[in-house]
C-alpha cells in the first residue's frame, strides 16, 4: 500500500515539550492521529491543547514515566486497549543526568530512561505495529553516541564500577538507541516494520523532561546561537515519518534527511543482538 499518515495512528513519546512537541505538532498538521506521552498529565494536556489550537486537530495524551518499567507496561497496555493500529512510533522521550542516580527498578537513570523504557515500550507495541504494517519506529538518538568509545559496556550497564562521566553515560544510551533499531529491522523488517534512528542536531531544549538545569546551561554555552530550534530538530523525524519511501540501504542512522556516519559500534550487529537479549532479560516481569 502507498505510505500515508493521514488519518493514521501515531505515538510520540516525550511529546509535551521540545523536539517531541514540535514533532507532534507537525504530524498532527499533516493529518496524523497523534498521541503524545508525558510524565505529567497537566503538561500533556497543555501541550495537546496548544497543538489543537495551532493545527485544528485534537491530540490524545498518555501519561508514562520511562524511568519506571511498571509505568511503561501500564501505558502500553492502555494504548493497546484503546487503539486498533499504530503506524508510527517515535521514541523521543529522554534524559541526561549530571550525576549518578538510580530508578525505582535499580537501573542507572539515563540508560533506563533512554533505552530500557523505550525498548520495553516498543516490544509491548510491536504486535500492533506489525498488524498495522507497513509501520515505522523512529528513535531519537544523537551524535553523542560517539562518546561510547568502548561500545555497549555489558559488564557494567548501570555504571556501578566506573567513574560516572555524564557525556559517556548519555552517549552509551544513545548508542543503545541505534543498536535497538538495527536489531528491530533484523527481527521485524520482513514483517513490515522499518526502524531508524535520528541525530536531531544540537537543539535548544531541556534535554528531556528530566534534564538537569546545569546541563542545559552547559549545552547552551557550548552551542550558543548555533543551536537549533525544536522545530528544526524535529525536521528529520517528521520527514522520516511522512516520506513515502525511506531508503535504509546506506544505514538506518539519519541526520538532515539523509543517512549519516555512525561509529563502528553502532553498526555492530553482534552487539545489537546481544543488547536485545540483555534488555529483554532486564525488562522481563518488571
Amino acid at each position: 500500500m502507498d505510505w500515508t499518515i493521514n488519518g493514521r495512528s501515531i505515538l510520540v513519546t516525550g511529546g509535551s515539550s521540545g523536539i517531541g512537541k514540535a514533532t507532534a505538532m507537525a504530524l498532527a498538521a499533516s493529518g496524523g492521529c497523534v498521541t503524545i506521552t508525558s510524565r505529567s498529565a497537566s503538561r500533556a494536556k497543555a501541550a495537546a491543547e496548544e497543538i489543537r489550537q495551532a493545527t485544528g486537530t485534537s491530540v490524545s495524551t498518555l501519561v508514562v514515566d520511562f524511568a519506571s518499567l511498571e509505568s511503561v507496561r501500564s501505558a502500553a497496555a492502555r494504548f493497546v486497549d484503546t487503539h486498533s493500529e499504530l503506524v508510527v512510533l517515535v521514541n523521543n522521550a529522554g534524559v541526561v543526568k549530571g550525576s549518578v542516580s538510580r530508578t525505582v527498578d535499580g537501573h542507572e537513570t539515563t540508560f533506563a530512561t533512554n533505552h530500557l523504557g523505550p525498548f520495553l515500550f516498543t516490544s509491548l507495541l510491536v504486535d500492533l505495529l506489525v498488524a498495522s504494517a507497513p509501520a515505522r519506529v523512529i528513535n531519537t538518538s544523537s551524535v553523542a553516541h560517539t562518546y561510547a568509545k568502548e561500545g555497549i559496556v555489558f559488564d557494567d550497564l548501570n555504571f556501578r564500577h566506573r567513574r560516572y562521566k555524564f557525556m559517556e553515560v548519555y552517549g552509551h544510551s544513545k548508542l543503545a538507541n541505534i543498536l535497538h533499531v538495527q536489531e528491530t529491522n533484523n527481527r521485524f523488517g520482513s514483517r513490515g516494520i522499518t526502524a531508524v534512528a535520528v541525530h536531531p542536531g544540537v537543539v535548544r531544549t531541556g534535554l528531556g523532561s528530566g534534564g538537569d538545569s546545569f546541563l542545559v546551561g552547559w549545552a547552551e554555552r557550548l552551542g550558543g546561537r548555533w543551536m537549533r530550534t525544536p522545530q528544526q530538530g524535529a525536521d528529520t523525524i517528521v520527514w522520516l515519518a511522512t516520506e513515502p519511501h525511506i531508503d535504509t540501504s546506506e544505514g538506518c542512522y539519519f541526520e538532515d534527511r539523509k543517512p549519516s556516519r555512525s561509529t563502528h559500534h553502532a553498526r555492530d550487529m553482534d552487539q545489537a543482538s546481544r543488547l536485545w537479549d540483555v534488555s529483554t532479560r532486564l525488562t522481563a516481569g518488571s
